[in-house]
């Protein structure tokens, strides 16, 4: 059940930044590049969400886009307390590699507040787009 609800809000974030892409006038095209795309879908702790969306946006997000990451969607379901987000990256250097770097900078470990800390369950899932858009 859990696995159909993640699959099924995935394809509610995929189709929402398609939507909006192509609304602006992109044309979705298959998609033949390696660029890596995952879902990270969190839990987050009871009466927590507000400050964690907050806090994301502040730090996490602002230092992704700063360290060349692309964050296409995010965002909040009340309903079950968890936060959704697409984290994509499409340069020379490994995931792991630029995964590992992020999370050793000083900038990342300076964060306050640090909405990890508000994390009950992290979920990432690596995805294969089918399609896409481009601004």
């Amino acid at each position: 059940m859990l696995q159909m609800s993640i699959a099924f809000i995935a394809g509610i974030a995929l189709a929402a930044t398609v939507i909006t892409t192509a609304s602006a006038g992109s044309q979705p095209r298959p998609v033949a590049d390696a660029r890596v795309v995952q879902l990270r879908l969190y839990t987050i702790d009871k009466g927590r969400l507000d400050d964690f969306a907050t806090a994301w946006h502040a730090g996490v997000y602002t230092l992704r886009r700063k360290l060349g990451y692309e964050i296409p969607f995010a965002a909040k379901i009340p309903a079950t307390n968890q936060f959704i987000w697409l984290l994509t990256y499409d340069g020379a250097e490994p995931w792991d590699n630029k995964e590992a770097a992020y999370y050793a900078s000083a900038e990342r470990k300076l964060l306050s507040p640090d909405p990890a800390q508000w994390i009950a369950r992290p979920e990432h899932l690596m995805v294969i787009p089918i399609v896409e858009t481009r601004r």
